[in-house]
């Protein structure tokens, strides 16, 4: 089902200053969705658009152009309180699910798949897949000092935050359990590896890591679904809520290429 307007960005803004939405409110009929650009999804070698963006938490309404803008972004919401963000740039797109999440004690960690399509000049579909991992630890994890300087290398009290984290051979960042298949996911073999040292001592970091469709395939239909780490050592199963969240987007964004099946998807 498609949001509401009211929480939709543009909705959000609307209400938020009441005074442009008499103006604002003519721009909506004439597109129900909201376009914005960001330069962060645009294809290496096209050229910029002519074009404004709506800048998330700027304060003010920009009024979109005349000219359509060069990424158009949207949400498709899945049962279980998920949902898939999707943006589209002419023959390419990026669909990315939000929601996988697990925690325990001192440590939250996020698991978001994601596929890049491309349309080729026959309609033919090709596609990439990827998975981002998002690790969120507190100091208490730790058993020793050596585990915080791995997994924080580089990072010294003088050192600004957000430095990408140099990749180190043989360094495990997760392990992913799916039934009784265990996916060891390593730091040398990543896409980008960026993480924080935050005052307080807790880390924050970011892989992501490419993968071929056989494996996201296993991941996504899996019965039991484990993250595992050796250092620091912890381990946490994925709710059902958490897999059917996985087989969602799987059968809708691999399989169906985005369009819903007839019979629901995890019920």
């Amino acid at each position: 089902m498609p949001r509401s307007f009211k929480d939709s960005k543009f909705g959000r803004l609307l209400f938020k200053y009441p005074v442009a939405s008499v103006f604002a409110g003519l721009l909506v009929l004439s597109a129900c969705t909201m376009n914005y650009y960001d330069y962060s999804t645009h294809p290496a070698g096209s050229s910029a658009p002519d074009t404004v963006f709506v800048e998330p938490g700027s304060g003010s309404i920009t009024v979109p152009p005349a000219v359509q803008p060069d990424t158009v972004f949207s949400r498709y919401p899945l049962l279980g309180g998920g949902n898939v963000e999707i943006e589209e740039c002419e023959n390419w797109s990026r669909s990315t699910l939000v929601g996988c999440k697990t925690e325990t004690d001192g440590i939250a960690f996020e698991m978001r798949p994601v596929i890049i399509s491309h349309i080729g000049e026959g309609g033919n579909i090709e596609k990439e897949f990827y998975v981002e991992f998002i690790c969120k630890m507190q100091p208490g994890v730790f058993d020793s000092e050596n585990e915080r300087t791995v997994l924080s290398d580089g990072i010294t009290s003088s050192t600004p935050a957000g430095l990408v984290m140099p990749v180190i051979t043989g360094t495990e960042v997760v392990t992913i359990v799916a039934n009784v298949t265990s996916f060891p996911f390593l730091a040398e073999q990543s896409e980008s590896y960026q993480g924080d040292l935050l005052a307080d001592g807790t880390l924050l970091y970011e892989a992501v890591f490419s993968l071929p469709m056989w494996m996201l395939r296993d991941i996504c239909s899996a019965q039991q679904l484990v993250v595992s780490s050796e250092s620091p050592g912890f381990r946490m199963m994925f709710s059902d809520g958490n897999r059917r969240l996985l087989q969602q987007f799987f059968d809708i964004f691999v399989i169906h290429n985005g369009e819903a099946p007839v019979l629901p998807v995890g019920q």
